[in-house]
Order: structure tokens, then C-alpha cells, then sequence
């Protein structure tokens, strides 16, 4: 592994081998995951020489268990890890990738919903959540060009994960969780291949879900795709505000620069169920944000509409902040464009 390499270095280095490590998490935890992410490549669950759960218990559970033991003792029964003397790898060969990461998900969100949220909560949470995501990571992994069916043959090299776009799994995530839990390939049916006489699935995405996807699968571009391409910034910069806002629900906390957009994302998420580990959710509410083109001006215009203020002193208002009064009927129409959803 290579000293001091930036995580955009190791991003471009490993491809798809990379796994993220965040910020604000424990450094032995991190530094476990770095050296494991170098030698997973050849690793499943279904390998007796490479078997990735033998790598889990070798380098990811004494980290753990470090980790662990500087904790205090209220915390140790939010971490399925600590519960049983039960470490990762032994929870994950009885019951699989997606358990783990799901009792990750389960003991986070009981102590999100007990915490003060003090620095020492936070690192917690943060560490906690990235564990979450390195098991969804190890659920992808699997041995290049494995066959599903004797007659049906998909790279399982590629990993399954989130839309780049929005919350919802990949166009692969998808296929490979219906074909885990019903057998059933959803989606267009079979070709076969002229020269093996054998058959092929359409190349699934594994950046994108099916509504994002670049192409549909009659080679024509998509339209949604596009729109969504274009507003990428914006979105990403929605998905931090929210995760910003939601791991600190008591303050403002959203740091966007202005008071009053920073106030809108207090008041919406004030009372919200969501929480830090609910990453799908709160990217599927940007994707929704942005889309329905809720910009950071129509956000002033609810928390001042909130405050009580008419359209003609929200007009005022934000003519001393942009440099251009609006008018009542300006206030009006924008108002008539915002989904109920994001009225606060």
C-alpha cells in the first residue's frame, strides 16, 4: 500500500476494488479497511483458499475489537460486534453481507434515537456507518465472470452499490438482490449468444439504477438520464446539506453559507424519522429537491413565509439580499410551483 496516498489516488488506483474510508472514523478501524482493500480482489464467499471471511476475521475483527474495548461501556450494546462476544465475521458467515450490514443499520438508528450527539456520539456514528458501508462492499465482491445458471453468465466482479444519480440501487444491485432472494431475472429476456450457443443478460449498470441508466436497453439515450447528468453538482451539494442537518437535527448545521437556506433544512428535518445511516433516503430526497427544482431562493421564501412575513415583505426581503425586489405576484407564483412536500 502506498504511504501518504490521497483517497482520489486510492480511488483511481483500485477502481473497482476501492472501498471508502470517511473522515471523523477511528484510525485503527480506517487503517484495517486500507490494507484489506488491497488484497480483496481475489477474495469471495464462495472461495476455500481466498475466502473473504477469513480475511474479515483476520484483519477487520481485531481492529473492531480495539476499538471496542476504548469505548465506554454504554456503547458497546449498540454494536452487534460487542453483543455475544459474536465478532463480524462470525455474524456474517451465519447469516450473510446483508444481515450484518442491516444490524449495523438497526443498532445505529436505536442509538441515534438515545444520543446527545456530543463529538465522541458522532465519531461513533461515523465509524459505525462506515463498517455499515465496507459490509455492503464485501456483499458485491464475487469471482470474475461467474455463472448464475448453467446458461446464464455475469460478471460478478462488479460490485453492488448505490445510483450515482439518486438513492436507489444500481441496475446490477437490482438484478443481483431479485436473483438472490427469488431467483427470478427481472427485465428483458434472454438472447442467445452465436457463437457459444449459450445466453446473455443485457449489460447492466453498475454506476446507475434503471431510471438513471446513460441508454435504455433499446440503445436509445434517456432523456431522465440527462436531466438528472445536469444537475449533478447541485445534487451532491442537496446530499450534504441533508447529511449535514440530519446528524445535528438540535442547530442549524446544514452550512450552506446563508442563514435562511440553512434555517429552511432545520425546520424540514426538525421532526424528520430519518437519521445519519439512512444514506438511500436522504439521496432519493435531494434527487427529489433538485428535480422538482426547489432552488436555495424558494427556500428563503418558505422560512420567511414561515416567519409570518406577506408577499410584499418577502419580496423586500430578499430584494436586499439578491439586488432585485420580487414581486407579490413573483412570491405568489413560486409558492404555487413547491410541492407540498417541501412546504414547511
Amino acid at each position: 500500500m502506498k504511504i501518504f496516498e490521497t483517497e482520489e489516488n486510492a480511488q483511481k488506483r483500485l477502481g473497482l476494488y476501492y472501498i471508502p474510508v470517511w473522515e471523523h472514523t477511528d484510525e485503527t478501524v480506517v487503517h484495517a479497511i486500507r490494507i484489506f482493500r488491497e488484497k480483496w480482489h481475489s477474495y469471495s464467499d464462495k472461495s476455500k483458499r481466498y475466502n473473504i471471511i477469513k480475511l474479515i476475521k483476520e484483519l477487520i475483527d481485531p481492529s473492531v475489537s480495539e476499538y471496542l474495548s476504548r469505548l465506554p461501556n454504554h456503547y458497546l450494546s449498540f454494536c452487534p460486534a460487542s453483543i455475544k462476544n459474536c465478532n463480524y465475521s462470525d455474524l456474517v458467515k451465519l447469516r450473510g453481507f446483508s444481515y450484518t450490514a442491516d444490524q449495523i443499520h438497526f443498532h445505529l438508528r436505536n442509538f441515534v434515537n438515545h444520543s446527545s450527539h456530543t463529538e465522541q456520539d458522532m465519531f461513533f456514528i461515523s465509524t459505525q456507518d462506515m463498517l455499515k458501508s465496507f459490509f455492503m462492499y464485501c456483499e458485491g465482491n464475487r469471482p470474475k465472470n461467474s455463472k448464475l445458471a448453467p446458461d446464464l453468465y455475469v460478471n460478478m466482479e462488479r460490485k453492488t452499490r448505490i445510483c450515482a444519480l439518486c438513492g436507489n440501487p444500481t441496475e446490477f444491485s437490482s438484478f443481483i438482490r431479485s436473483w438472490k432472494e427469488n431467483g427470478v431475472i427481472e427485465g428483458e429476456e434472454n438472447e442467445d449468444n452465436e457463437k457459444s450457443g449459450k445466453k446473455k443478460r443485457p449489460d447492466f449498470s453498475q454506476t446507475y439504477c434503471l431510471n438513471h441508466r446513460p441508454k435504455l436497453h433499446d440503445g436509445s439515450w434517456n432523456a431522465t438520464y440527462k436531466q438528472a447528468k445536469r444537475s449533478t453538482k447541485q445534487f451532491e451539494q442537496e446530499v450534504l446539506r441533508l447529511r449535514r442537518q440530519i446528524a445535528h437535527p438540535d442547530r442549524y448545521n446544514a452550512k450552506s453559507g446563508d442563514n435562511l437556506v440553512d434555517e429552511y433544512f432545520y425546520h424540514y428535518l426538525f421532526d424528520s424519522s430519518l437519521d445519519p445511516t439512512n444514506v438511500p433516503e436522504l439521496r432519493n430526497l435531494a434527487r427529489r429537491m433538485v428535480d422538482s427544482r426547489l432552488t436555495d431562493n424558494k427556500k428563503r421564501i418558505l422560512v420567511l413565509h414561515k416567519q409570518g412575513l406577506s408577499n410584499r415583505e418577502i419580496g423586500i426581503k430578499l430584494g436586499g439580499l439578491t439586488g432585485s425586489v420580487l414581486t407579490n405576484q413573483a412570491i405568489s407564483k413560486a409558492l404555487g410551483t413547491i410541492r407540498d412536500e417541501f412546504i414547511l
